[in-house]
């Protein structure tokens, strides 16, 4: 793994790229004269590029293949050849054994000493994969907590002393922490609490789907009462519906949950949603998008004024598409003000505001507050009334450009929901620039992908009576069985030209609308989803599970 002095510096390669302009570049040079840091750092702390637009570069630029360390599960023998901190303090992190070699994953690719070491220690030559620094060490603390605390174990121990401890004098503290441990280990978003009749049930929602994780004697269910003591509840109201939060630090990572109950017939449920309180900002390729339509999405960002909308359910990732597109602006010469509900990104180049309707903040007196700032963009995090959508239209007709989130099924029925909402017609057709409707499925899990021949099914759903070959996983330890992991989108990109502008202020139906954006280029949902089938990507149960097969988008 030797560092060649004569290759092209790394802020040339990410400009060729077109990932940076020169002017980003000259802003991380002035920046390095005061923090003396790296430029790729700089430039992934300013958020002009991602931690996986510099890491991919760096792979170009050495010839070693990049692995995502996300979607990968080492097995324990390699992670038992090293200890937690030979790895953390040279950031690698052993995968598995191949033949005579190690196969290793390492944040720099200019370390002889880190090859020879690992030679010296294993008698095995090491082959080199490139990886994110953060996920390295993420993954290092992640991997060797639960080979040392195997958590499913530790669960069934401490269930089975609760379960004998009839005056109630052990505490659930032990349990709660486990099973936050183990929501972390499977990367659950929410941990559903479901009392039963003679059982409490404890599922996970990963990756968008409920699994079923553990099943206590009916006597446990005061987890609750241990949960609602963590989140400030009271836990002698079992009546009506409570809210509460806490804080915790797992596997050196900050993590809010937000509780939430309801009382059942069969007793009181509660739901936890996990939010991770650091998230990385994804590329638009990261996301799932396809070159062509980046380019298009790009273009959209790049109009000096109007309104462009993300749409889809809760929890399709239409913010962090948002940020995705925002961060490919030229934002050292733009002046970009938002007003989110949390604030989700951290983005040093944005003036980031915060809802705060106790104080009479909210989204639409946030934007006539911005229209005094001089903005270039304005991000409204969700148009939901009638007001902020008025003033949202307001302030895109009146030279500026205005980015936002709004619920609706499609892109097309974006339009009824303005109009809905208030919007006249010929504003909306004056100022609307385009609309990104979006769903996540999710993928193929990496490690057990096999191909299979689809059935006669699948060949109708997909309109392809030829295609030989799709792909299915099987099941491994790395996606807990699932054959899925991970999730990855798709979407349909609606570009309001003159001839929709116009049917737009005429009211046209929008069946006619949609008609002419086909004729116009326009791919639908559907499209994309059996694009990703048919590539392996997903499968068609997901794109059923996700689009449904009644209703085709």
């Amino acid at each position: 793994m030797t560092h060649d002095k004569s290759k092209m510096p790394l802020g040339v390669m990410l400009k060729n790229k077109g990932l940076i302009n020169q002017e980003q570049i000259d802003f991380a040079i002035q920046e390095q004269g005061v923090t003396r840091e790296k430029i790729g750092e700089i430039l992934e702390r300013l958020c002009f590029v991602t931690e996986y637009d510099v890491i991919t570069t760096l792979s170009d630029q050495e010839s070693i293949p990049y692995i995502d360390v996300n979607e990968i599960a080492p097995k324990e023998e390699a992670l038992k050849l090293f200890n937690k901190k030979f790895c953390i303090t040279n950031q690698f992190l052993p995968l598995y054994i191949e033949a005579g070699s190690l196969e290793v994953a390492a944040s720099s690719v200019s370390n002889a000493r880190l090859a020879q070491a690992i030679t010296r220690q294993t008698g095995l030559t090491p082959k080199f994969y490139i990886a994110e620094k953060n996920k390295i060490i993420n993954a290092i603390n992640k991997f060797y907590y639960f080979v040392e605390n195997p958590v499913e174990k530790l669960i069934d121990r401490e269930v089975g002393l609760l379960s004998k401890d009839h005056e109630m004098v052990r505490g659930t503290d032990r349990l709660i922490d486990n099973i936050l441990h183990l929501a972390v280990k499977m990367r659950a978003t929410d941990i559903h609490i479901r009392p039963l009749a003679l059982s409490t049930n404890i599922s996970f929602r990963v990756d968008g789907v409920m699994t079923s994780v553990l099943s206590l004697p009916s006597g446990m269910s005061r987890i609750i009462s241990g949960f609602k003591l963590k989140a400030d509840m009271d836990i002698a109201e079992q009546r009506l519906p409570q809210d509460g939060r806490f804080s915790e630090t797992i596997l050196n990572n900050g993590y809010d949950f937000r509780v939430s109950t309801i009382v059942s017939s069969q007793g009181e449920n509660m739901v936890i949603r996990v939010l991770p309180m650091e998230s990385a900002i994804l590329g638009m390729a990261q996301l799932g998008f396809y070159e062509e339509h980046i380019s298009l999405v790009q273009q959209m960002f790049n109009e000096p004024f109007g309104i462009i909308l993300l749409t889809g359910p809760t929890g399709s990732g239409k913010s962090t598409t948002l940020y995705a597109g925002i961060r490919r602006l030229n934002l050292l010469q733009k002046n970009v003000l938002t007003v989110e509900d949390p604030i989700e990104y951290d983005i040093p180049l944005l003036r980031q505001t915060q809802v705060n309707e106790k104080a009479g903040y909210t989204f639409a007196s946030a934007i006539r507050y911005f229209l005094r700032h001089d903005p270039d963009v304005i991000l409204i995090g969700e148009i939901r009334d009638s007001e902020t959508a008025a003033t949202a239209v307001t302030a895109s007709s009146t030279g500026h450009l205005v980015l936002s989130t709004l619920h609706t099924n499609s892109a097309v029925s974006a339009i009824p929901r303005l109009k809905d909402l208030g919007v006249k017609s010929f504003l909306l057709a004056d100022s609307l620039i385009g609309v990104v409707s979006q769903r996540l499925v999710r993928k193929i899990c990496n490690v057990c992908k096999e191909p299979y021949a689809p059935s006669e099914w699948e060949k109708e759903y997909l309109k392809d009576p030829s295609i030989k070959e799709l792909y299915k996983g099987r099941g491994c330890d790395a996606c807990n069985g699932s054959g899925y992991f991970g999730r990855t989108l798709v979407y349909e990109i609606l570009t309001i030209n003159k001839e929709l502008a116009i049917l737009i202020d005429q009211d046209s139906d929008l069946s006619l609308i949609l008609e002419k954006a086909r004729q116009a280029g326009f791919a639908g949902i559907r499209d994309i989803t059996v694009a990703k089938v048919k590539e392996g990507i997903t499968t068609t149960g997901e794109a059923v599970r996700v689009l449904g097969n009644i209703r085709q988008f």
